[in-house]
């Protein structure tokens, strides 16, 4: 029997003999939970794939069939407003909506499809995190998107043609930048196992020291009050080996011409926050690190405890 039989008959042994009703707090709690969950890995600096892993997807799927059916029965089983026998049954008090982005004016550029939890399309001006810990804020020119805003990662990209057409081939943008709140760099390419990082010197030392990476020599900086140091990475081309995107793919597929500046910073409680600003195409980094810079330079975070 297949497993999507297997899973048909238990939801349907489910519905016939299970609970044919549920509270709105319940139904609730569920969509909320279901728009807060992050769908997708957007962090590009550990140069792993970011759509999600080919073993992970039958789960999400069979999580999804579960959630629609406990929200067709918690609609089904609502009380009716019509009255039987004379007899009116009152109307449950209304719960507060899960409101989707677009509804709340966040706009994403029309060729990216799978829309995140950010704020889309910013004005130009100072922006802010919502979810991102720690806070940051910082400036940005016109034409910048905020896909991704979760408590770990925070994703920043311009509305341009490259990422347009790249998103088309790939599902992927071509340049971004980056954020993530205690992500360890050390393991990019590592093909051994080698020692990881608990500090931002000790990230980017792992990261000069490893052979599959062609790196320049790193350099001391303060971003937004925290200090760190700064690191110019891509693939040595003297490296035989391929280096996966992620452990289930093929040793075909690899980051041959990614490149990145990774910017690691140590933060008050012992935790470090690491900047990505990378490029799929070593070609078009350049002009896409004068834009990006200003935008990192500007950034602030507020680690007050």
């Amino acid at each position: 029997m297949t497993p999507a039989r297997d899973i048909e008959r238990v939801l349907e042994h489910w519905l016939d003999d299970g609970i044919d009703q549920m509270p709105d707090r319940v139904y609730f709690a569920i969509l909320d939970r279901v728009e807060r969950q992050p769908q997708r890995r957007a962090w590009r600096v550990s140069w792993r794939d970011s759509r999600m892993n080919t073993y992970l997807k039958p789960l999400l799927a069979v999580a999804a069939v579960i959630v629609i059916a406990v929200a067709g029965i918690a609609v089904i089983g609502r009380p009716s407003d019509s009255n039987v026998g004379g007899t009116s049954t009152p109307s449950p008090s209304p719960s507060p909506s899960v409101t989707p982005p677009e509804s709340s004016g966040i706009v994403f550029p029309a060729w990216f499809t799978e829309k995140g939890n950010g704020l889309g399309i910013l004005a130009a001006g100072g922006q802010t995190s919502r979810r991102f810990g720690p806070d940051i804020s910082f400036t940005v020119p016109e034409g910048w998107v905020n896909s991704q805003d979760w408590a770990e990662y925070y994703d920043l990209f311009p509305d341009t043609p490259a990422n347009e057409a790249e998103y088309a081939l790939s599902n992927d943008t071509a340049q971004a930048i980056r954020l993530a709140n205690g992500e360890d760099v050390s393991a990019i390419c590592d093909q051994t196992g080698g020692a990881q990082g608990t500090t931002a010197a000790k990230m980017v030392d792992a990261l000069v020291a490893n052979e599959a990476l062609a790196t320049s020599e790193p350099v001391d900086v303060t971003i937004g009050g925290l200090s760190g140091r700064q690191i110019d990475v891509q693939l040595n081309p003297d490296w035989t080996s391929s280096c996966t995107l992620d452990p289930d793919d093929p040793p075909t597929r690899d980051s041959k011409d990614v490149r990145a500046w990774i910017i690691a910073l140590d933060a008050p409680d012992g935790s470090h926050v690491v900047i990505s600003i990378d490029s799929l195409y070593s070609e078009a980094f350049a002009p896409f690190l004068d834009e990006a810079m200003p935008i990192v330079e500007s950034l602030q975070f507020d680690v007050r405890p």
